[in-house]
C-alpha cells in the first residue's frame, strides 16, 4: 500500500476506551494542536477557555479527546488486538439516553452474562450516567473485581441489571472459516493484523468458496490504512479512500498496481448500525470499486477521521499520553461521505434475517438451471437453492430478500439445464405461497419517476400517506419536502430552530431543524419558514444543491466554481439565487422534471430528484 498522506496515524475510530481529564499536556501545547489541525475553524471564545477539559467539553466533538498514558495503552489495544483488563464489550463515548454497547467480544464476561451490542447503558453500581460520565473509567477496574451495569435493551425497551467479573480478555480482531460453500470473515476491527489476517483467509479459502461473507455488523472502525489496504486484497491497484483538511485540501491512499488482488469470487458484507467509519470506508470501497455488495442496515455515519499526536510525532510535549483530534472529512472513491447518512446496504434486511439471506446467496454454480434462481445485483451474479429457500430455517429471510430487491436487481427462474427466465419478486412470491409484502405504492405505476420511488421505497427512504398511495402528481409543501430529505439523508435534529412560524411541537419541527443546522435551508429572510406553502422546483433545486455540497467531494466542487457566462445562459428562466444550484444539479444529472423553475412541485418529481440526487453523488449501489 502505497500512502499519500500525512505523517499523522489517521484513526477512525467512532469510540475510545477512556476520556479522561488532562494532565501532562501543557494548555498552551493543546491549544497550538487544536487550532492547526481541527477539521473545522475553533471560536476564539472556545480557545481562551482556561483548561484543555473546558475546551474539549465546548468544543461538543466526542472524537476529540484528551488519552492518559495508561488510556492510550488500552486505546490502541482495542484498535490492534491485544489482552486487555475489563468486560470484553465497546461502548461508544457519546451519550444519547445512555451509552450504547457496540460490539461484545467473543469469550468475555459481557457475553456470559447476556449484553448485546445495542444494549444502552443508563446505570453503573446503581449510579445513574449522564453526559458528562467517564463511561469506560467507570467500568474498567481490577481484574477479579465486579461491576453492575444498567442497560436499556433496545429491542423491547426491558430494563435489567448485569453483574460482572472483569477479567482479561483476548481481542481477536478478525477470525475466519468455512460456514458451507462461503469464506466466512469476521471482522471486529480494522487494525495491525487485519490486513495479514484477510489475506491468509482468502489464500488459504479461495479455492473452496463460490464467495466470501464478511461480517462487520459490531465492528467499530480501527485505523483507515489498515481498512484501505484490506480492500486492496479484494481489487488490487485503486485509489481507496480520500481526504479532506480544514483548508479544503485532499489526500488520499491508493494501493498500487502491484498490489495483490487475491480473489475474484463476490463478497457479501454484513453491516448493521454499529458498523461504522473504518468499517463504513471498507464498504464504500466495495460499492464504488464494484467487489462485493451489503446485506443488512444503514450503518452508523462516521466519515471524520482523527490523528493520533503523541510522543513520536511531536516534539517534546507528550510523556506516553496522546491527543485524538479530528482532522479530516473522508469520501468513498467515487467522492461520497459517509457522514451523518451513513452507507445504505445493496439489500435492506432486517437484523433478525441478515445471516440467513447472505447464506442463501452462497449457493455455487448449479449444474442445472431447474430448482434455482438467479440473481444479478450491483454487477454480481448470485445463485440461491429453491428447496433450501423453502425451508422453515430460511423462508423468512428468503420472502424478506425478494421484498429488499431493488429495481435495478434481475431475478431469473431456472428451468431445464440451462434456461433462465426473468420473473418478478412478487409473482414468485404468490407462486411460492410467501407472505409477500412489497415496498411500494399502489397508485404509482403511470408516474415518469416509477423508477426512482420504487428505488427509494425500497430502502424505506420514502413514505406515502398511510394508506398505501404516494399520491404522486399531489403537490409538496416546504415542510414535507425538509422531511423526505431529511429521512433520506439519515438527517438528526440540531439546535430548536429560530423560524417564528415552527412550532417545536410540529410533526416537521425535527425535519426542519435538521436541515436548519446545518444549512440546507435558510427562511424567508424575516424570521420565517412558511412550513406548510408549496415549495417551488427552483426551491427544491437550491436546497438539493446544499445537500450534495455537503455530501460528495464533486458537490463541494461545484459549490465553489462560479458560473461562466455561457452557463448562465442556459438557465435564464431560473432565480439570480437558483441559476448556479441549477447548473450544479445538471452536472450531477439530478436537475429532472419538465417543470419550470418557478412551478409548484409534485411529489413524484421530488422523488425522481432525490433518487437521482443519491445516485449522480453515489451513496446508492449501482
Amino acid at each position: 500500500m502505497k500512502k499519500i498522506f500525512a505523517s499523522l496515524i489517521a484513526l477512525c475510530l467512532t469510540f475510545s476506551l477512556c476520556a479522561g481529564p488532562a494532565a501532562a499536556l501543557e494548555l498552551e501545547d493543546a491549544k497550538q494542536l487544536l487550532q492547526t489541525y481541527y477539521i473545522d475553524p475553533i471560536p476564539d471564545k472556545i480557545l481562551e477557555l482556561d483548561s484543555l477539559d473546558d475546551i474539549l467539553e465546548a468544543l461538543g466533538d466526542p472524537y476529540t479527546l484528551y488519552l492518559s498514558a495508561e488510556e492510550y495503552e488500552s486505546f490502541l489495544s482495542a484498535v490492534n488486538g491485544d489482552v486487555v483488563v475489563g468486560i470484553g464489550a465497546s461502548i461508544q463515548t457519546v451519550y444519547q439516553d445512555g451509552f450504547q454497547i457496540l460490539s461484545i467480544l467473543p469469550d468475555s464476561p459481557a457475553l456470559e452474562v447476556g449484553l448485546e451490542a445495542g444494549d444502552r447503558v443508563i446505570a453503573v453500581d446503581g449510579v445513574p450516567v449522564s453526559a458528562s460520565s467517564d463511561i469506560s473509567s467507570l467500568i474498567t477496574g481490577i481484574e477479579g473485581t465486579q461491576v453492575t451495569i444498567t442497560v436499556i435493551r433496545i429491542a423491547d425497551g426491558r430494563q435489567a441489571d448485569y453483574t460482572i467479573t472483569r477479567r482479561s480478555v483476548q481481542i481477536p480482531i478478525v477470525t475466519y472459516e468455512l460456514v458451507g460453500d462461503a469464506g466466512f470473515i469476521d471482522c471486529s476491527s480494522f487494525g495491525a493484523t487485519t490486513t495479514s489476517t484477510v489475506q491468509q483467509a482468502l489464500t488459504e479459502l479461495d479455492e473452496d468458496v463460490c464467495l466470501w461473507i464478511m461480517d462487520l455488523r459490531s465492528n467499530p472502525g480501527g485505523t483507515a490504512e489498515a481498512a484501505a489496504s484490506t480492500s486492496s486484497l479484494f481489487v488490487g491497484g485503486a485509489t481507496m479512500v480520500y481526504f479532506r483538511d480544514s483548508a479544503g485540501n485532499y489526500s488520499y491512499y491508493f494501493s498500487s498496481n502491484a498490489a495483490p488482488d487475491l480473489t475474484d469470487k463476490p463478497l457479501i458484507l454484513l453491516l448493521s448500525p454499529y458498523s461504522a467509519s473504518g468499517a463504513e470506508l471498507f464498504a464504500g470501497d466495495a460499492r464504488d470499486l464494484e467487489f462485493g455488495i451489503a446485506i443488512g442496515q444503514r450503518t452508523y455515519g462516521k466519515g471524520i477521521a482523527q490523528s493520533i499526536f503523541d510522543q513520536s510525532n511531536t516534539q517534546g510535549m507528550f510523556d506516553g499520553d496522546a491527543l485524538k483530534i479530528t482532522t479530516y472529512r473522508f469520501y468513498s472513491p467515487d467522492g461520497a461521505t459517509n457522514h451523518v447518512t451513513g452507507v445504505l446496504p445493496t439489500l435492506l434486511i432486517s437484523m433478525a434475517n441478515t445471516p440467513a439471506a447472505a447464506l442463501l446467496l452462497s449457493s455455487p454454480t448449479p449444474s442445472r438451471a431447474d430448482g434455482y434462481l438467479k440473481l444479478e445485483l450491483a454487477g454480481q451474479t448470485f445463485y440461491i437453492e429453491l428447496e433450501q429457500a423453502q425451508t422453515d430455517t430460511y423462508s423468512e429471510a428468503f420472502t424478506e430478500l425478494l421484498e429488499a430487491l431493488p429495481p435495478s436487481a434481475a431475478l431469473f427462474r431456472g428451468t431445464g439445464v440451462s434456461t433462465w427466465t426473468e420473473v418478478e419478486p412478487e409473482k414468485l412470491a404468490q407462486d411460492l405461497d410467501l407472505a409477500y409484502t412489497g415496498r411500494t405504492f399502489s397508485d404509482i405505476s403511470g408516474s415518469p419517476f416509477l423508477r426512482e420511488i420504487e428505488t427509494l421505497a425500497a430502502y424505506e427512504l420514502l413514505g406515502g400517506v398511510g394508506d398505501g398511495t404516494f399520491l404522486p402528481s399531489n403537490t409538496v409543501t416546504r415542510a414535507e419536502f425538509c422531511a423526505m430529505v431529511a429521512t433520506a439523508f439519515n438527517l438528526s435534529p440540531g439546535a430548536s430552530t429560530s423560524f417564528s412560524d415552527v412550532s417545536p411541537d410540529a410533526w416537521y419541527a425535527d425535519c426542519i431543524s435538521a436541515m436548519a443546522s446545518r444549512g440546507f435551508i435558510a427562511g424567508c429572510g424575516d424570521g420565517t419558514f412558511l412550513p406548510n406553502a408549496t415549495i417551488s422546483y427552483q426551491e427544491m433545486v437550491t436546497i438539493l444543491s446544499s445537500v450534495a455540497a455537503w455530501f460528495s467531494m464533486e458537490g463541494y466542487s461545484l459549490s465553489q466554481t462560479d458560473l461562466s457566462i455561457g452557463e448562465e445562459a442556459n438557465y435564464l428562466d431560473y432565480a439570480d439565487w437558483a441559476k448556479k444550484p441549477a447548473r450544479n444539479l445538471a452536472q450531477l444529472d439530478a436537475l429532472v422534471g419538465d417543470l419550470a423553475p418557478t412551478d409548484p412541485c409534485t411529489r413524484e418529481v421530488a422523488a425522481g430528484m432525490l433518487c437521482s440526487l443519491m445516485e449522480g453523488i453515489h451513496l446508492l449501489w449501482d
